[in-house]
């Protein structure tokens, strides 16, 4: 079925997640680029997407240079075409940041040059420093596919957090399937043991271990822990240790490994506490 919307042209599908389908499209009076993020829902969940809409906007309040903007939400109707039969999807419009995700640099280029990689997430930090003081936001599952890149006019490369607050909204709406508490949010693999044990009351400290782990994921080509084939990843959380930056990368500055390797601490008194604690630490080592 062609994907098409009224007051949007339709360029292209830009990835899947468990919330819907994100495309690129081009505003049919304005000209202007955005992304579509197409949410679906059961039929009959008008209660659930109401309630979804109105935290949605909370999110829009989220204003920062290295933030995805949420520009708005949309109803989709079933003359549009942009939803399988059965659901009540609505569309979100997002800033759209067109270089892909650092996950998808990592996999197409492999890791970064140190300079590069330590630019892109001083921005990234700042963003996450911002919500966490101004808004009280905590993001829970920051990791390289949700650090999008945009080329701005003057060819520099922002790096920008997306998805602030939108995957707790859908859950927190019951659009998930799943119940609204005992939930653990986030990915095995960019998680620190303090969420996985404390999974309700998740902190801001555990978006800035998470984006310690990107980090070192965009620098190393690995994820901070190992985690064996077969393996339920939630043990590998719960149970094996960070491997050292140093030993998954040679050559990499000793300052920036004890950084890393202290940022991604599980003991209590480990770790940065603030997301400016963890960037001032980077720009001196």
């Amino acid at each position: 079925m062609r994907v098409r919307f009224r007051a949007w042209v339709v360029e292209g599908e830009l990835g899947r997640g468990g919330m819907g389908v994100v495309y690129a499209a081009v505003h049919r009076e304005s000209g202007e680029r955005r992304a579509l993020k197409v949410v679906h829902a059961p039929a009959g969940a008008e209660e659930e997407m109401a309630r979804f809409s109105r935290e949605v906007r909370l999110c829009m309040a989220l204003s920062h240079p290295h933030v995805v903007r949420v520009e708005g939400v949309e109803r989709v109707g079933p003359e549009d075409g942009a939803s399988p039969a059965g659901t009540e999807p609505c569309c979100l419009v997002l800033e759209l940041c067109d270089g892909g995700s650092l996950a998808d640099r990592v996999g197409r280029d492999g890791p970064l040059p140190v300079r590069q990689a330590l630019e892109l997430f001083d921005g990234v930090l700042a963003g996450l420093g911002h919500v966490h003081q101004e808004h009280g936001v905590v993001h829970r599952d920051i990791k390289p596919h949700n650090i999008l890149l945009s080329l701005g006019s003057d060819g520099r490369i922002t790096a920008k957090l997306a998805d602030f607050g939108l995957a707790k909204a859908y859950d927190s709406a019951g659009l998930s399937g799943l119940t609204r508490t005992g939930v653990v949010m986030g990915t095995p693999a960019f998680m620190p043991r303090a969420q996985l044990i404390n999974y309700k009351y998740a902190t801001p400290e555990v978006d800035v271990w998470s984006a310690a782990a990107s980090l070192y994921y965009v620098l190393t080509g690995t994820t901070p822990r190992d985690l064996p084939p077969g393996w339920d990843p939630w043990l590998a959380v719960a149970g094996c240790p960070v491997v050292p930056a140093g030993k998954r990368r040679a050559g990499l500055p000793p300052g920036l490994c004890e950084v890393l390797d202290h940022a991604l601490s599980d003991e209590p008194d480990g770790g940065f506490r603030t997301a400016g604690a963890l960037r001032a630490a980077l720009d001196g080592s």
